[in-house]
């Protein structure tokens, strides 16, 4: 196990995770999940609705603690750390990316990049927050308004926002949800160039032709993980995608 650990910057064992938070009754929504995703590499978590994707991501980058089993980032044991300490790990070592955003309206594109920066507190160096806008073409966006942007420009600001400290992982839901084709290629694009620079990227997706870019695919269904495998075209993504809606016998899956 150590000899894994140190080659995975992404490790969890026997994860499981119930319905209605830590500790509830509800059914299990997460059942035994083991994971050893590569470094500096794109991940996608596929699977039909309901199959527990991300839920699985949210126990994998910190944000929800899971009834059952093990999760270590770069070799450290998450949730063994108490919550304060957790939280300041993860915001140095994790940056996340959602499908809405989750920009405010009337901020400007540099003060939403900043926001979780100054709420903890830290001042982050201009030159520093130049360049991060450069590297994702927005450097003439700085003082515009969120709410003037276009979906994909918004996209690109929650990622510089997540990469802003440099986090060694991206765990990103749904990426490319609301986005036209043209914004989703962009956003790809990004997200692919940022394991070139040695960034390990966690994608929850639906997205058949995003799926084919990652260099690893997680498929999952009723809260199992069924199969991982290496790079795959689009037609291999859905084929395998099809055979994990064929029904069978298991509940569905919250």
């Amino acid at each position: 196990m150590t000899d894994q650990v140190q080659v995975a910057p992404v490790w969890a064992a026997g994860i499981s995770r119930r319905a209605g938070g830590t500790g509830g009754s509800g059914q299990w929504i997460l059942r035994d999940c083991s994971l050893h995703l590569p470094r500096a590499a794109l991940t996608a978590i596929v699977g039909p609705s309901g199959a527990g994707k991300t839920s699985l991501m949210y126990c994998l980058s910190g944000l929800d603690r899971p009834d059952e089993g093990r999760v270590l980032l770069d070799g450290t044991d998450i949730y063994e750390l108490g919550r304060e300490r957790r939280a300041k790990y993860l915001r140095t070592t994790v940056g996340f990316v959602f499908q809405q955003y989750n920009l405010i309206s009337y901020l400007t594109v540099e003060e939403n990049v900043l926001l979780p920066e100054q709420l903890a507190g830290r001042r982050v160096p201009r030159d520093q927050v130049t360049a991060i806008l450069t590297r994702f073409g927005l450097q003439d966006k700085a003082g515009t308004a969120a709410s003037a942007l276009s979906g994909g420009e918004q996209q690109r600001v929650a990622l510089c926002r997540a990469m802003l400290l440099r986090p060694s992982i991206v765990f990103a839901d749904e990426p490319t949800g609301a986005l036209d084709s043209v914004n989703s290629q962009l956003v790809l694009r990004i997200l692919r160039d940022l394991t070139v620079q040695g960034t390990t990227v966690v994608m929850v997706t639906h997205d058949i032709d995003a799926a084919a870019l990652a260099d690893q695919v997680v498929f999952m269904r009723d809260g199992s993980i069924t199969g991982v495998s290496g790079r795959l075209d689009s037609d291999a993504v859905l084929a395998r995608m099809r055979q994990l809606t064929v029904p069978h016998a298991a509940s569905k899956v919250s």
